[in-house]
């Protein structure tokens, strides 16, 4: 193994660095627009044609031409000639003169030389295709008009680069006739457990197993920040064994790996024999942060390798603090790094040792314009993350703290 000198740990910020050092970028590929949604615009998009693509009335009413200015300022009604229809939709453009009105419809495209238009509820038919109109309604604002572009003019972004497309992208992208999309590839993750004494799910657990779930937890998360997962199942806590699954994993040429297990203190410490037996680079191989000091990042060849605890609890903080930065950065995500947030805690939190960066599953709320926190029950699913400062290991209801949102909110906020 090509070895680095021996480091002290890494704070997660050095960590995240370091990481993100290693991560290249994915190239772009064109998907079809219908099945876009949640990829990540390779370029800006921009609208092609303005919204409107034409004069437009706003209301069913009649189109006018100027009025003599004699009419201003009366009090009865003007009469116009009914010089025709016009509905949403139709393609010939009418005209309109001075003495005419032209019927029109919400949406349809307003006739050459078109004033103002009167909402029909204030006008009325008269025999021999005639209209009246107030002459007040000459004098009144004209509010009832849309203009060619001014919704948005041709040329404007309608997706930055680097943003997630949202179904409300999806709507003014086909109003711009797009076909199909440039964004980036998805990364392809392997995923891979260790631990002896680990069975899958839908096996009966024996005494002195368990059932493991990292694969499936590991699935969904994935799944959140865009990827797809290669889930290898689990391996003994053998160093042979696992470097055979991984060299397995590589020949699907994978983007980035991910194991649980084969951490921490003891004799099963085996991820750092794996990547010297596989010719690997260590970048780190401790944190101060807990959960994080029995964590190791590496490179085999140019693959980035996270090996990660076996618990749950810990598999999950340190993905989403570690992992999702890096594949949203392979996926050119504008923001990798959730927007650090503060929340005030709606009960005491206690720690068990002070002195390192904890990291504690949270639900966040928002309660009166205010963001509250609470730690997560063991069965409760979070959607945040508290990072509690390594000088204490108590802290107060009501106390301040800094908090990550997690999941899809992490890269919209």
């Amino acid at each position: 193994m090509l070895r680095i000198p021996m480091t002290p740990e890494l704070s997660l910020r050095d960590a995240q660095h370091a990481i993100l050092d290693r991560i290249t970028l994915l190239a772009p590929e064109n998907t079809p627009l219908p099945r876009a949604l949640g990829r990540i615009s390779a370029v800006s998009l921009k609208s092609t044609v303005p919204k409107p693509a034409f004069d437009q009335s706003t209301r069913d009413g009649y189109a006018v031409a100027a009025v003599p200015a004699s009419v201003l300022g009366r009090n009865d009604l003007v009469s116009l000639r009914l010089a025709g229809e016009v509905a949403a939709g139709d393609l010939d453009r009418l005209t309109v003169r001075r003495g005419e009105a032209v019927r029109i419809m919400t949406g349809a495209m307003l006739p050459a030389g078109t004033k103002r238009v009167i909402p029909c509820e204030a006008c009325r038919e008269e025999e021999r295709g005639r209209i009246a109109i107030p002459a007040t309604a000459f004098g009144e604002p004209c509010r009832f008009i849309r203009k060619r572009g001014s919704t948005l003019a041709a040329g404007r972004v309608l997706v930055p680069q680097g943003r997630s497309i949202r179904p409300d992208h999806l709507l003014s992208l086909g109003e711009n006739n797009y076909t199909d999309l440039p964004v980036f590839r998805q990364p392809r993750v392997t995923v891979l457990c260790t631990g002896s004494e680990l069975v899958v799910p839908g096996t009966r657990a024996r005494r002195g197993q368990k059932i493991s779930g990292n694969s499936l937890l590991l699935g969904g998360l994935l799944a959140e920040c865009g990827a797809e997962s290669f889930n290898q199942g689990t391996v003994r806590d053998q160093v042979d064994d696992i470097a055979g699954a991984l060299t397995a994993g590589l020949a699907a040429r994978p983007r980035l790996i991910l194991t649980t297990g084969g951490m921490g203190p003891g004799r099963y410490d085996l991820m750092e024999q794996v990547v010297e037996r596989l010719g690997g680079i260590i970048i780190y191989r401790a944190l101060q942060v807990r959960p994080g000091r029995a964590t190791l990042f590496a490179l085999l060849g140019n693959i980035p390798l996270f090996a990660l605890p076996g618990p749950p609890p810990a598999v999950r903080l340190l993905f989403h603090e570690l992992v999702a930065p890096a594949l949203r950065k392979m996926q050119g995500r504008h923001r990798v790094y959730p927007r650090p947030l503060k929340a005030r805690l709606t009960e005491t939190v206690q720690i068990k040792k002070r002195g390192r960066l904890n990291l504690k599953g949270a639900v966040l709320s928002l309660e009166k314009d205010r963001l509250r926190a609470r730690p997560a029950a063991a069965t409760e699913a979070m959607n945040g993350i508290l990072l509690l400062p390594a000088s204490s290991r108590r802290f107060e209801k009501g106390t301040e703290v800094t908090a990550h949102l997690v999941g899809r909110a992490a890269a919209l906020f």
